[in-house]
């Protein structure tokens, strides 16, 4: 007498679960037969289990084997890369952008008002105070006032020091304040970055990738 799969996975079951002799009881009863051919069928049902959880371990160490290894150092120098090309982009649109506005802007005589300052901590525990300045300017009979957007650890400019302000005339508030500094700081901190990130990370694509 055969056992039916539903038999079959019931007896494995209980293999499984550590039950060898309910599984022995089990045979015995459902198909009719002595204890000695019950244990004896359990036991082949036991090294068919321990067959197929071998031959799953061997097919989990061959897929592992396939799996191709992670290139620490060009993933890295990838990622480095990205960012450093990513930096470059946009200090290349500052550039074209500021140079744009300052061939559509008008030029007028704007001042120093004002310094607002606050703290800088570095990655020693020091702190550093900067300074912003505030410019007024007037345009068209209206009077604007234009906070930089940059700001340094000295006072650049004396209060109600006279300076030459770039305004767009679409758009009154939006200026630039016609220095090196307030024009080309932000995109040469920029290059200069982005040229660090891809620099290293082109190091560390093709040294520290060899390697890995």
């Amino acid at each position: 007498m055969m056992l039916s799969p539903e038999q079959k996975e019931h007896a494995i079951e209980l293999i499984e679960m550590g039950n060898q002799l309910d599984a022995v009881r089990y045979l015995q009863e459902t198909l009719g037969i002595t204890a000695d051919e019950a244990l004896l069928l359990a036991e082949k049902l036991e090294e068919e289990i321990e067959s197929d959880l071998e031959k799953e371990f061997k097919s989990m160490q061959e897929e592992i084997h396939k799996k191709p290894d992670v290139n620490v150092g060009k993933l890295v120098g990838g990622i480095f890369m990205c960012l450093g090309l990513i930096m470059l982009a946009i200090a290349a649109y500052f550039v074209v952008s500021n140079y744009q506005f300052s061939k559509r802007a008008i030029t007028v005589n704007g001042r120093v008002i004002d310094y607002d300052s606050y703290q800088s901590t570095d990655d020693d525990g020091g702190s550093t105070t900067m300074y912003t300045p505030t410019f007024e300017y007037e345009f068209q009979g209206k009077t604007y006032t234009h906070k930089s957007s940059t700001s340094t650890s000295s006072k650049d400019y004396k209060i109600n020091e006279r300076v030459d302000v770039l305004v767009d005339p679409d758009n009154p508030k939006e200026i630039l304040i016609d220095s090196f500094w307030e024009k080309w700081f932000v995109s040469l901190l920029l290059g200069f970055l982005g040229a660090m990130f891809t620099g290293m990370g082109y190091l560390a694509y093709r040294v520290l990738g060899k390697h890995s």
